[in-house]
């Protein structure tokens, strides 16, 4: 016998609530293909994704989700030479939980065997991780790896980790909130555009490892950094410059299927005048002492879900807009290891791209991916906040501190 029914957990709550008052509070993941399975291989390996992963067939009613058997719809495909232009389309149709299933996908064919599937994920429904697993599932299926789940399975919804006490704010933390970037715009229009920047990864991981202290990782939030608090000084704006890192904090890496994902906020706290290296280091520090002291930790909040979703709506859009509240300056994530399905199914890809979510209060979401020895940085934005212009400036600005990075660490022999 199947549960059809499952209740929302506070991350699903949350997120299913302030959709009411946040217009993207969804993410696609964009892998590309040189030779892509065929729409009824990728069409059957998403049947098999929804019956393993059943959220992604249900839709939202009261506080539970419930299982729909006809509720997805089938992928949509599009032959088009234009394919920033039919994904923003895609990206910037409206997404209701209670009428349309949590994941939709667009396939773009642009030459025989060439194509781009597009996947977009409600994060009421699923973290990153989450949609890396169902796509994984979709596309080993879809290539002949495993055989097709026919039944729905049961609701397994991820173990998150806590740590008791806590804290609720990283001791680099400013003595105010994080500052916005200063732009030329400051209305919002709800729609997300987003600029692509692809480079090498190898070389930058080996140099990471023999130096020793930092990871990749750090180093790309490290130039993140950079580049937010240059723009931010270049327009004559004060540089509180915080980034926003979403953290998986499953007990096990890649357990259950939904949200397993909280945050920690790191800083821009070192000398201006350090080495990259000392600058990846201090934010490795950071990184270490927030996951160290708990400020991931998700608070169990009874009260908010037995409120009405339009009063939870209102207490949450209240809160996250009070300026009391550390936003950041911008998001910052980096996918560079997969779960073992996901990663076996995700190998076919070419390439990985990931568009983000964007919250009112953070203008840019910067998103990376490494895959096959390159890294993908999408800088996601709001048109409305941030022109063409200025995203290509953030862009190019991020691709000479990654340049400064690499001829620094090639150097130095510590």
């Amino acid at each position: 016998m199947y549960l059809h029914t499952e209740k929302l957990s506070t991350l699903d709550y949350v997120f299913t609530a302030l959709s009411r008052t946040v217009p993207s509070l969804d993410f696609a993941l964009v892998l590309h293909f040189a030779k892509s399975p065929d729409i009824d291989a990728l069409e059957c390996g998403a049947r098999s994704a929804r019956n393993k992963y059943p959220t992604t067939s249900s839709f939202v009613h009261g506080g539970r989700w419930e299982y729909v058997p006809t509720a997805a719809t089938p992928i949509e495909q599009t032959p088009t030479t234009n394919a920033q232009k039919e994904i923003e389309r895609f990206m910037n149709l409206p997404f209701d939980l209670h009428v349309d299933p949590p994941c939709r996908q667009l396939l773009i064919q642009q030459r025989p065997g060439n194509a781009l599937l597009v996947s977009r994920f409600h994060h009421a429904a699923a973290d990153g991780m989450s949609a890396a697993l169902w796509l994984g599932h979709q596309l080993q299926v879809a290539n002949g790896l495993v055989p097709p789940v026919t039944d729905p399975a049961l609701y397994s919804r991820p173990t998150l980790r806590d740590l008791r006490p806590s804290v609720r704010r990283s001791k680099f933390a400013y003595d105010e909130p994080s500052d916005p970037l200063k732009t030329s715009q400051n209305q919002p229009s709800g729609k997300r555009r987003w600029i692509n920047l692809n480079f090498p990864a190898t070389d930058l991981r080996r140099a990471c490892k023999r130096h020793g202290g930092f990871t990749y990782n750090d180093l790309l939030a490290t130039c993140a950094l950079e580049v937010l608090d240059k723009f931010n000084s270049e327009n004559s704006a004060s540089s509180r410059i915080g980034l926003w890192v979403p953290m998986n904090i499953r007990r096990e890496a890649s357990g259950g299927f939904g949200n397993g994902t909280s945050r920690i906020r790191i800083y821009r706290r070192y000398p201006l005048e350090g080495s990259f290296q000392h600058k990846a280091r201090e934010v490795r520090a950071q990184i270490s002492w927030c996951t160290e002291h708990g400020e991931w930790v998700v608070p169990e909040i009874p009260l908010l879900t037995k409120l009405p979703r339009w009063a939870t709506a209102q207490v949450l859009k209240t809160y996250l807009n009070s300026r009391s509240v550390d936003m950041a300056t911008a998001v910052f994530s980096h996918a560079d290891s997969w779960a073992s399905g996901a990663g076996q199914g995700l190998q076919s890809a070419e390439r990985i791209e990931c568009i983000g979510v964007l919250h009112p209060r953070q203008s840019v979401a910067i998103n990376g991916t490494t895959h096959r020895g390159q890294t993908v940085l999408t800088f996601t934005y709001d048109s409305g906040f941030i022109s063409d212009v200025e995203a290509a400036l953030l862009s190019r600005s991020y691709e000479q501190q990654i340049a400064l990075a690499r001829e620094e660490l090639s150097k130095c022999k510590d």
